[in-house]
């Protein structure tokens, strides 16, 4: 009876070292997400000159921020890291190194995680459709895409990210959630002002 009781309590403490992991990655996901926008939004408000205006921030913990995307759709505001490194997706979601930046012409890729222990970015870009407005703010300017496909492809459809003869932008996630076997991939076409 008591090596029952000792189990137990063992499988409960396990459990309880678990979930409180879990929940300690959210938070901290959370805060460096936090820390990269009020970061880059302090850089855009404080850019007095061109030489600053084009250089990107720096948060606290060093990560570059490259911009700020805005999906109004699904309530999404999200900081854009300059890469797809493991560490860089934990917190925000981020560009394709070698694909066009933001505004140019070419493909701007930028990949984010649908994942319940970090970021969750993604999770509702499914919901998204043509029509529906990306935005990415830049220390270049603010840049409206309008999209104009959604598709899912095997992970080694790696075309998806070849450039464009026009400004395109193009948002990568695994789907389907939790499983991740493919890709969802929505493509959207820069809106001339």
């Amino acid at each position: 009876m008591k090596k029952k009781n000792i189990l137990g309590t063992i499988l409960i403490a396990a459990g309880l070292a678990i979930l409180a992991g879990a929940v300690s990655m959210r938070v901290w996901a959370d805060y460096r997400q936090r820390s990269m926008l009020d970061a880059f939004q302090t850089t855009l408000q404080t850019a007095d000159s061109d030489q600053a205006a084009s250089e990107a921030s720096a948060d606290a913990s060093g990560q570059d921020t490259l911009g700020i995307l805005e999906i109004p759709k699904i309530g999404l505001t999200v900081a854009i890291g300059k890469d797809v490194s493991k560490d860089t997706l934990k917190y925000s979601v981020g560009h394709f190194d070698g694909t066009a930046l933001p505004g140019e012409k070419g493909n701007c890729a930028i990949a984010g995680h649908r994942s319940y222990t970090y970021s969750q970015f993604f999770n509702r870009l499914d919901e998204v459709a043509v029509g529906d407005t990306v935005t990415i703010r830049t220390s270049k300017g603010t840049f409206s895409y309008v999209v104009y496909d959604k598709f899912v492809v095997e992970p080694s459809r790696v075309e998806v990210l070849n450039s464009t003869d026009d400004a395109t932008l193009t948002l990568v996630t695994c789907t389907p959630i939790r499983v991740a076997t493919h890709r969802l991939i929505i493509k959207a076409r820069l809106q001339q002002i």
